[in-house]
């Protein structure tokens, strides 16, 4: 692990400990870039991903569909708000916060999942909410969001909306931290 991505590690984990004593006190701790942004976004204490048609591993899409995602980890250090913005968009059938290792994409959290919450008929628009550990699939599944975290500062994360013409995912982006 490279020494940027140690100091992240620490004060991402410094921030939880602070969170857990009861302080509400975030301080500086990740932001994060698309793949395909040039500059990194400096935001204090915000995840981003731009989602564009060629945002994931093997995902080569040709479509008009985009997005922008914003994620912050919230005072409690346990949970992590989020709000999609997507324009073009029709029938979605799932919005997945995964990883990609060798190519396959696994799933970690389901934040809209068609089969249980219905189709999303127009994308255009946004959607928000929370999701804390007890929301993670796969290999997280029963893990912390330290553990999340941890994968988030390797370079691990990706956000896939998939729809009905595009199964395995219209518009995508990695999730990338960088330092203030």
């Amino acid at each position: 692990m490279d020494n940027k991505r140690a100091l992240l590690l620490i004060t991402l984990l410094s921030i939880i400990s602070v969170s857990a004593m009861g302080t509400s006190h975030l301080g500086t701790y990740v932001i994060a870039q698309s793949q395909n942004q040039t500059e990194p976004q400096q935001q204090q204490g915000r995840l981003y991903a731009d989602l564009t048609g060629n945002g994931l591993p093997l995902l080569n899409v040709n479509t008009d569909a985009s997005g922008r995602a914003t994620f912050k980890l919230l005072g409690d250090g346990k949970t992590m708000s989020y709000t999609i913005n997507g324009t073009n968009l029709e029938n979605i059938s799932g919005v997945v916060l995964g990883s990609s290792t060798g190519g396959r994409f696994t799933d970690l959290v389901l934040i809209h999942y068609a089969p249980t919450q219905g189709l999303i008929a127009k994308g255009n628009g946004s959607a928000t909410g929370n999701f804390t550990s007890t929301d993670f699939t796969g290999p997280l599944q029963g893990k912390q969001m330290s553990d999340f975290l941890k994968m988030l500062i390797d370079g691990n994360i990706y956000l896939n909306v998939q729809t009905t013409d595009h199964p395995l995912g219209e518009i995508g982006g990695k999730i990338t931290p960088t330092l203030q």
